[in-house]
C-alpha cells in the first residue's frame, strides 16, 4: 500500500475529518482535530498490516501546539504521520498512549516541554522536569529565558 491510495481511503472514510496529504509514495501526513486522532488511529491498525508507532514531535505554532505522531509499516518505506494541532493557552488533545503504551514517555516529554496535556495518559507525572521546577514550559515561543533564570536564581549572563 503507498501513500496515495492510503489518502484516498481515508478521505472516503473520514470525508473533511481528515486532511490528507500524500507528499510521495512513502510519506502520507494526515491533519486531525484532537477528537479524530482515535478513529483514524483505530482504523489505520485495523487496515493497514505492519502499522507501528515510531515516536512523536511537537511544537509550539501559533495557532496551537501541534502534535505529529509518525507511524512507520513494517517492511515497507511507508509512514504515516498524524497531525493535531490543540489550541493555547490549554493544548489538550487525547493519549496515543491509551492505545499504544510506547508513546508514554514521549507524551510525558511534550508535556514537560510544550505543555501539551495528553487526556487520559496512563502516567501523567513529569519525565524531564523535576516537580519543583517552574510551571513553564521551555520550547513554547513565549518562554522568557531571562525571566526563568531569575526565578531559579541564575545569573541572566550565563
Amino acid at each position: 500500500m503507498d501513500a496515495e491510495v492510503l489518502s484516498r481511503q481515508l478521505t472516503e472514510k473520514f470525508g473533511d475529518d481528515a486532511s490528507c496529504v500524500a507528499r510521495s509514495v512513502k510519506r502520507l501526513y494526515v491533519a486531525l482535530k484532537p477528537d479524530g486522532l482515535y478513529p483514524v488511529f483505530d482504523w489505520l491498525q485495523e487496515n493497514v498490516p505492519g502499522l507501528r508507532f515510531g515516536t512523536s514531535t511537537a511544537m509550539d505554532l501559533r495557532e496551537g501546539v501541534g502534535v505529529w505522531h509518525h507511524l512507520p509499516v513494517n517492511k515497507t518505506p511507508l509512514v504515516i504521520t498524524l497531525k493535531v494541532v490543540a489550541p493555547k493557552p490549554d493544548p489538550r488533545i487525547p493519549s496515543l498512549a491509551v492505545k499504544v503504551p510506547a508513546a508514554a514517555w514521549i507524551e510525558r516529554e511534550m508535556t514537560d516541554l510544550v505543555g501539551v496535556v495528553f487526556d487520559g495518559h496512563p502516567e501523567p507525572h513529569r519525565l524531564v522536569k523535576a516537580e519543583a521546577f517552574p510551571d513553564t514550559f521551555p520550547l513554547r515561543r513565549d518562554f522568557d529565558v531571562a525571566k526563568f533564570k531569575e526565578e531559579i536564581g541564575e545569573s541572566p549572563e550565563f
